[in-house]
């Protein structure tokens, strides 16, 4: 799909990964092919590790996964790594089907990983064996979410998944009007999730049947985030879309002006920030009203991740990025570390906000 390569040829992706935080550091996949570990504080590269797979297929979409002493990581490049914490060497790596678009997920000593073959796979998160696969009808782009000892997923196929953690046994499927993109958030006993029918889904978790629906002008790609009785929903129309969480009613939107691909991020207990293709972040309330922008200029396409008042994105110039996020809701721009240069951080330059 044109979003996926940059509507560039196949054979050249990019890669947009979110972040992944511990006390001190961001871990990031690059648009060069690396996982990088960056100093919260500074900006400062930390370690670096560079995918081992064919050269031309390396790149990382999905957000790595932290678990105590190990980073997991999906690469387009068909191979799902476990690294220790300095990214020096490699504790495992294993080669999966197909390119690797979503991310991995570790819960109680499993790493759950989608591929392009089709195949959610369960590995022994400590060893990297496989513990069982599971076969839906088309890729699998959606990063797991889990919830009671069920994995829940999307697939291509147009179905969302719920199969057993133990063995990969099948619980329900839900068919879409769509191929499901998306990643999901389980909360008060249902999935949500949306889709690339333009459909935002509430699903019963436990007997896989739909409790609402709603409709957008464009498809949902972005794992929506949920506070309280509010769940955010960001779609390709350039809209975030805040619903009642029972019910599926519009609450309020906020309007950006290009498609929302990565997901937004609560900062503290006010506001929530706002990736869009235009290239800025919009800060807004809990009720929608805007309050501060900081424009990149460029284009942004990665998931937020925040920690206090501050967030952290990577931008499509090959540059990760750090904004604090002021009282009054306006952002500043911390640091900016570059991945393609000799010399990451930049003295000197003029602060996009």
């Amino acid at each position: 799909m044109c979003i996926l390569t940059g509507c560039s040829r196949i054979g050249a992706p990019q890669g947009w990964s979110g972040g992944a935080l511990t006390e001190d550091a961001l871990y990031i996949g690059t648009m060069d092919g690396q996982v990088r570990a960056i100093d919260l504080r500074s900006g400062e590269l930390l370690g670096a590790f560079d995918l081992q797979g064919e050269e031309r297929f390396r790149a990382i979409y999905g957000t790595p996964f932290v678990s105590e002493e190990t980073v997991y990581v999906g690469g387009y490049d068909t191979l799902v790594y476990a690294l220790p914490l300095d990214l020096r060497g490699e504790k495992w790596e294993e080669p999966l089907g197909g390119a690797i678009v979503g991310g991995p997920v570790v819960f109680e000593e499993r790493m759950l990983i989608g591929a392009s073959d089709g195949n959610l796979y369960a590995f022994d998160a400590n060893e990297g064996l496989e513990l069982w696969r599971f076969q839906t009808g088309n890729k699998i782009w959606s990063t797991p979410a889990v919830s009671n000892n069920v994995v829940y997923f999307g697939s291509l196929d147009h179905n969302v998944y719920a199969v057993s953690l133990a063995n990969g046994v099948k619980q329900w499927a839900f068919q879409t009007d769509g191929a499901v993109a998306s990643s999901p958030v389980i909360a008060n006993g249902r999935v949500f999730i949306g889709g690339l029918d333009g459909i935002f889904y509430a699903i019963d978790a436990d007997t896989g049947n739909e409790v609402w629906r709603f409709e957008a002008a464009n498809w949902f790609w972005a794992r929506p985030i949920i506070k309280g009785d509010t769940i955010f929903a960001p779609s390709l129309d350039g809209n975030l879309y805040a619903l009642d969480i029972y019910e599926g009613r519009m609450l309020w939107k906020v309007e950006t002006g290009g498609p929302i691909v990565g997901s937004a991020t609560f900062v503290g207990q006010e506001f929530i920030a706002i990736p869009s293709s235009d290239g800025k972040i919009r800060i807004v309330r809990m009720n929608g009203d805007e309050l501060g922008v900081c424009n990149i200029g460029e284009d942004i396409r990665t998931s937020l991740v925040a920690k206090g008042d501050y967030i952290y994105f990577g931008v499509t110039d090959h540059s990760i990025r750090a904004l604090h996020i002021k009282r009054n809701g306006n952002p500043d721009e911390e640091w900016v570390h570059f991945t393609d240069k000799d010399q990451s951080i930049q003295r000197g330059r003029a602060a996009a906000c």
